[in-house]
């Protein structure tokens, strides 16, 4: 048992270093990369700011002016996940044209290490702004200490879920390259109705149904309110018992059928291309 974790560890550990060494090769861009995610949310804050002051402080929903803040810092750790949804299909086109992934796949590697080893890979690369963004948002939420334990949880499940609709969908680069795009413009459309940048109270009324049945929306939506409520005025809520479900069943359900797809992809077209 012992002796199998340890193998694990350093087959998760060699696929991290060579990741991180891989991504670091162009400091430039690598340094851009890190930027880019704390740009996407200058827009939000300005019209936050507009609103509220167009409308005399009024809230909408469970946001004010003065917790709004941590929509858009929360929104800023959230749009690092989506990094995620390629990450995996350009390691496994990137393999394919170096033509080293018959030989990744020969090795003792398998799709598991490959699943964590690219969460670890992405939470590393923005681990000081995610530290940064986080802990001021604890402070502006006066967040206790089981808050935070909820919502770093959360924050864990939402990666594992995000990685494995990202190596779902990169298993075409494979063999059905068209598949992957199509696949990924579908999955960003779900992103657009999921709130990551602003709140259901700002989509028209008739548009709430492509959020409440867009299981993203319960993943960023769960964080926010710990967030902003608070542990007590949630876990005990019925309110987002319809959240925990969400959450909890597909952290599980996904990476099981995120690998099995992977494997029935390799299996029925093998690797097409170059």
């Amino acid at each position: 048992m012992i002796s199998h974790l340890r193998i694990f560890i350093s087959q998760i550990y060699a696929l991290l270093i060579k990741d991180l060494k891989l991504k670091s090769r162009y400091k430039l861009k690598f340094i851009f990369t890190i930027i880019i995610p704390f740009t996407t949310f200058i827009v939000p804050l300005l019209i936050f700011r507009k609103l509220f002051e167009a409308s005399g402080n009024e809230p909408f929903g469970i946001w004010t002016s003065e917790n709004y803040m941590i929509f858009i810092l929360s929104g800023i750790f959230i749009v690092i996940l989506m990094k995620l949804l390629p990450a995996y299909g350009k390691t496994l086109l990137r393999e394919k044209y170096w033509k080293t992934l018959p030989g990744l796949f020969l090795s003792p590697m398998n799709i598991y290490n490959l699943l964590i080893s690219k969460i670890l890979s992405e939470l590393v690369i923005f681990i000081v702004p995610l530290i940064i963004i986080f802990t001021f948002c604890f402070i502006i939420a006066e967040a206790s200490l089981i808050t935070i334990i909820f919502v770093l949880t959360i924050y864990v499940m939402s990666s594992l879920f995000m990685a494995s609709i990202g190596l779902a969908i990169g298993s075409f680069r494979m063999s059905i390259e068209s598949g992957y795009s199509m696949f990924f413009n579908i999955i960003n459309l779900f992103l657009i109705f999921s709130c990551i940048r602003y709140p259901k109270e700002f989509f028209p009324a008739n548009l709430h149904f492509l959020i409440v049945w867009n299981p993203f929306y319960y993943y960023w939506d769960l964080i926010r309110v710990f967030l902003v409520l608070g542990y007590e005025n949630v876990i005990y809520s019925t309110e987002y018992t319809i959240h925990f479900i969400v959450v909890i069943s597909l952290s599980f359900i996904f990476p099981m059928l995120s690998i099995l797809f992977f494997n029935y992809i390799y299996k029925k077209y093998g690797l097409i291309g170059y």
